[in-house]
């Protein structure tokens, strides 16, 4: 039972995740109990197996840090079926960030949206799944897969989103490319969303780089960099679904994206 003056329980070994508890002293601290804490699960693994076994033993919230990819299959064979909140960090996809893109649209809405893709190996499954999660925050709708081509190192998509704006097409193109010496994972993604306004994202992990630019009528304007951590803000807002109990879509998009990369990558 958490004490009055206390932060809420927070059980985590992860390294990015003991700092964020640390930088948050009045709403969180550390504990060794997953009943009544929120429960970070690493995205390293079988992440899904962790999730079910975090409710079980009285989690009040789960964090997935950086999810990779699972089969399809594992995730069919035991359903969620909710309960308590689930946020998910993607820091290719922060929300923070993507709040930023939407707002400086100003609601004006694309007319086409292009996504390319790179990473080495296995990596590359999560590269397109959160360049999807990118063009399925902007355009606001269901993305469905209308044609895909393979090519010898990757793949190239037809998408289609019904906005507000009606049918809007999505183009994606994926590559796996050769890992170099000494490189982190992580990938590159870059997105346009083309229209009266015009978003560009970059996102290139090893580099640790993330760049919002949108161009209008009145010039150019480039997005501030965040300086909290990815860790840091996926916590802070299982904090606050826990404080206010309104429910988070973060588990739903995921499970979104990940179906449509199945879909698209054939995996």
């Amino acid at each position: 039972m958490r004490m009055p003056g206390q932060g809420r329980g927070i059980l985590t070994a992860l390294p990015s995740y003991v700092a964020a508890v640390a930088e948050l002293p009045l709403s969180a601290q550390r504990t060794d109990g997953a009943n009544g804490a929120v429960v970070v699960v690493p995205g390293s693994g079988d992440w899904w197996q962790g999730l079910l076994a975090a409710r079980a033993r009285g989690a009040v919230a789960v964090v997935i840090a950086d999810p990779g990819e699972l089969p399809r299959k594992a995730l069919e064979a035991n359903p969620w079926s909710g309960g308590i909140p689930v946020v998910v960090e993607r820091p290719r996809l922060r929300p923070d960030v993507v709040a930023d893109a939407v707002r400086a649209r100003g609601g004006s809405p694309a007319r086409i949206i292009t996504v390319e893709c790179a990473s080495p190996g296995a990596g590359l499954q999560a590269v397109v799944r959160d360049g999807l999660g990118w063009a399925r925050s902007l355009t606001q709708g269901t993305l469905t897969l209308q044609a895909c081509i393979a090519t010898a190192r990757g793949r190239i998509a037809l998408l289609n989103s019904m906005s507000a704006g009606g049918s809007l097409p999505t183009t994606l193109a994926a590559t796996e490319t050769a890992a170099a010496a000494g490189m982190r994972d992580g990938g590159l993604l870059q997105l346009l969303a083309l229209g009266e306004v015009r978003t560009e994202v970059i996102v290139d992990q090893p580099a640790g780089l993330m760049r919002l630019e949108t161009s209008t009528e009145d010039g150019i304007w480039r997005a501030s960099a965040h300086y909290e951590s990815s860790a840091r803000l996926a916590l802070r807002r299982a904090l606050e679904a826990c404080a206010s109990g309104e429910p988070v879509a973060d588990l739903d998009e995921l499970l979104e994206d990940i179906s449509l990369t199945t879909a698209l990558l054939g995996t």
